[in-house]
């Protein structure tokens, strides 16, 4: 950008003016507008923000011989404040101005012109905050829980737009045996003197002046405040600005109660509580197990963990390089009659074939590898690689695999999901063992990558008609498998034959659930995505969980528990396979229920084991036939995916329906005759983890504290655990507010009588 001084300028255009004056009266021919420089305007000292500048902006349109051009439509436009014209003329002199007020913000601030077929010029000003008008306080009314309570209040100067100005502020209280502030430059720390009474805070910078107001609340459970008598078991829910207190009842013999604050707006991720009981209140018991209620019957084995890394980072990886494709995909089928290669046949067994097997990248950098087939099933279609380690399964396994396939995770998943497509119309799927999947693990570690499915091996090779496919595609429904290494030679990771048995069939059930989802919505639904990771994890781990059921002759509703799963090896070796991996990602849920929720935008192992047990506990209350609850969340109308999905086929009322979840987590198989809606029908998860966990349940807990404030936050969809008990024939209870003010619409409380 040519950027010429005022100087310039009035030397350019008297030149112009001379020449003229002393040339031919008709002038030098003028070609069409070649470049636009900015003559003035640009980069004018300290400007104000809201205020008109000084100098226009000016800008000068020449032809490629330099000469200015005349009648030249000029495009202004800007993000900030606001120009006198969008569009002007330049006069003989190929000049165009328009005056700019500058936006409210500090900071940088752009404007440009544009003239038709040339790239815009770009006037900059960096904007500095005007006058000192104005102290915009923290809050204009503060709440305090009682005596000590504390809130810092920032009371900073600001001008007319609320820029922040240089200088300090001085806070005051109108009566410090109430509230004191203690300065510390641009506010004050108030903090709390006596409770139940109200007082006036003036803040002042300079002659300008802001008055506040701060609330110091009286204990709670007062005359007149509303008290909850319960009975063991029994739960008070309050909702809102309601929930700001609660009081309880305690028994000739006292009472224990658990408080559960959750809280619902996706748009403030994290909440901010602060809990006073005002020593209304005293401690309660502990909630976690100290042994299980049943004797163990096995020892617990070492056990390498999954790598639920990689698979959050291939699905994330499929949805960005795929999800664009998805259009296209559909349009070369139709262009095809619903095949992608009329010349693909069912292969015969002993035939090579060369499949791809990169799971870094989807459609470039193919890595082939040579697959031997060794078994073909009804539904299957079970390669081995060639390249395998030795001692490895022999073609009886192979084939026991597509069996398992056949009899097990194939009608369990598309009875509850629906059909996968069939693009390479030979009605199976390619198992594929491969020790390409053993190779996705690094050196000497105790986790492992059990197989996968990749979403690229659905679409097209091919462009058609200008539309590009994915080159290194499969073209086929396959699963990519871990095979064993009981030498350790790839990566030194070994790798036996029971422990590949054990998981190949739970992750053919999980990785089937992915396979339907994506291919129904590629091919069948005609959505434009993906589904959102959370849920197709959520679904497919529930496909894990009903291939479970299937494989142990147990059923939904049954309360499975510790010493179920120990009461036939037929059931132990269902949950050993489908089961216990469920199990332990709730588990890991459990440890931090604080900040974690089902719906969270990732697929961790914790939001996994959260929306798993979720969708388990909402089918469960929901009733009925469960199998069209899977189906309609993996067949929603095209737009629909996610949260959206989830209230779609749940109802509006999805957030209560995660909050009464959150007091089962706590309630169920623990507190006797709670209520149907805070239990856990389907599993005693309290025996079951610790079953897994060797006695202890890990539901994180707090103690609410009798005599000072309890903190905690809480995110999105989330919940704490309070423990506290009331003395024998008192009323106890407490109030709470967040960050000095009324707990906001989208909190509620429930209470939890326990003992």
């Amino acid at each position: 950008m040519r950027v010429i001084s005022g100087l310039q300028v009035f030397i350019l255009i008297a030149g112009v003016a001379q020449t003229t004056a002393c040339g031919d009266a008709s002038g030098p021919k003028t070609g069409p507008p070649a470049e636009v420089v900015v003559v003035a305007g640009s980069s004018q000292p300290s400007p104000e923000v809201g205020t008109r500048l000084s100098l226009p902006l000016t800008i000068r349109v020449t032809d490629a011989q330099g000469l200015n051009v005349s009648g030249t439509n000029v495009l202004w436009n800007t993000a900030s404040g606001s120009l006198s014209a969008a569009t002007s003329l330049t006069n003989v002199d190929g000049v165009a101005s328009v005056e700019w007020t500058l936006g409210p913000f500090v900071g940088t601030q752009l404007a440009t012109a544009t003239v038709t077929g040339l790239p815009p010029v770009t006037f900059m000003e960096v904007a500095v905050p005007g006058p000192l008008a104005q102290i915009i306080l923290t809050r204009d009314t503060v709440q305090l829980l009682g005596v000590g309570d504390q809130f810092q209040m920032n009371a900073r100067p600001a001008d007319r737009f609320g820029n922040r100005v240089p200088g300090g502020s001085t806070v005051e209280s109108s009566d410090t045996s109430i509230v004191t502030a203690q300065n510390f430059g641009s506010g004050a720390f108030l903090v709390a003197r006596a409770a139940g009474a109200t007082v006036l805070i003036r803040a002042s910078s300079g002659s300008i002046v802001k008055t506040g107001t701060v609330i110091v609340l009286p204990p709670p459970c007062q005359t007149g405040s509303s008290i909850f008598n319960l009975a063991v078991g029994g739960i008070a829910t309050l909702a809102g600005t309601t929930a700001s207190e609660f009081c309880v009842q305690g028994t000739a013999a006292g009472a224990e109660f658990t408080a559960i604050p959750f809280y619902s707006d996706q748009n403030v991720p994290l909440l901010r509580l602060s809990i006073s009981t005002g020593s209304t209140t005293i401690g309660a018991s502990p909630s976690q197990l100290s042994a299980p209620r049943f004797q163990l019957s096995r020892a617990p084995s070492p056990r390498l963990e999954p790598d639920e890394a990689f698979e959050t980072d291939l699905r994330e990886r499929s949805s960005q390089e795929l999800t664009p494709m998805m259009t296209a995909a559909r349009l070369i089928r139709r262009q095809n009659g619903g095949r992608f290669n009329m010349s693909v046949q069912v292969p015969q067994i002993g035939d090579l074939i060369q499949l791809n097997t990169n799971a870094s990248s989807a459609c470039t950098n193919a890595r082939m590898r040579t697959g031997r087939v060794a078994a073909i099933t009804t539904r299957a279609i079970v390669v081995t690689d060639t390249a395998n380690p030795a001692n490895g399964f022999t073609d009886a396994d192979l084939q026991s695999f597509g069996v398992t396939f056949d009899t097990l995770v194939y009608p369990v998943d598309t009875q509850n999901f629906g059909e996968p497509s069939d693009i390479d119309a030979n009605q199976r799927a390619i198992l594929f063992f491969t020790r390409a999947v053993n190779e996705l693990t690094p050196p000497n570690q105790n986790s492992y990558v059990g197989g996968f499915f990749f979403s690229r091996d659905l679409f097209p090779r091919a462009t058609a008609g200008g539309i590009d496919g994915c080159a290194t595609s499969n073209l086929a429904e396959m699963f990519y498998l871990l095979v064993p290494d009981p030498d350790g030679v790839v990566n030194q990771n070994v790798r036996t034959t029971d422990f590949v048995r054990t998981v190949t069939a739970g992750i053919l059930a999980h990785e089937f659930q992915h396979l339907i989802n994506a291919s129904r919505r590629l091919y069948l639904t005609g959505s434009s995505e993906f589904e959102d990771g959370f849920l197709d994890e959520g679904l497919a781990h529930m496909a894990e969980e009903l291939a479970f059921y299937r494989a142990s002759g147990l059923a939904p509703m049954q309360n499975v528990s510790g010493a179920t799963i120990q009461s036939s090896q037929r059931i132990s070796d269902a949950f050993d396979t489908f089961g216990a991996a469920n199990i332990r990602r709730y588990r890991e849920f459990l440890t931090n229920p604080l900040t974690n929720s089902p719906f969270a935008d990732n697929s961790s192992i914790i939001t996994r084991g959260a929306i798993w047990s979720f969708l388990r506990y909402a089918a469960d209350r929901r009733g009925g036939s469960e199998n069209t609850v899977w189906f309609q969340l993996a067949n929603p109308p095209p737009g629909s995916h996610g949260v959206q999905n989830l209230t779609r086929v749940l109802g509006p009322e999805l957030g209560s329906l995660v909050r009464d979840w959150g007091v089962a987590n706590y309630a169920d198989d623990f507190i006797t005759a709670v209520a149907p809606v805070a239990t856990h029908p389907s599993w005693d998860f309290r025996s079951t983890i610790a079953f897994l966990n060797q006695g202890s349940f890990p539901l994180a807990t707090l103690q609410m504290d009798s005599v000072s404030i309890t903190s905690v936050n809480i995110g999105d969809r989330s919940s704490a655990y309070l423990r506290f008990g009331v003395k024998p024939g008192a009323v106890g209870g407490g109030r709470i507010i967040s960050r000095g003010a009324a707990v906001p619409s989208g909190f509620s409380l429930s209470i939890l009588r326990t003992k």
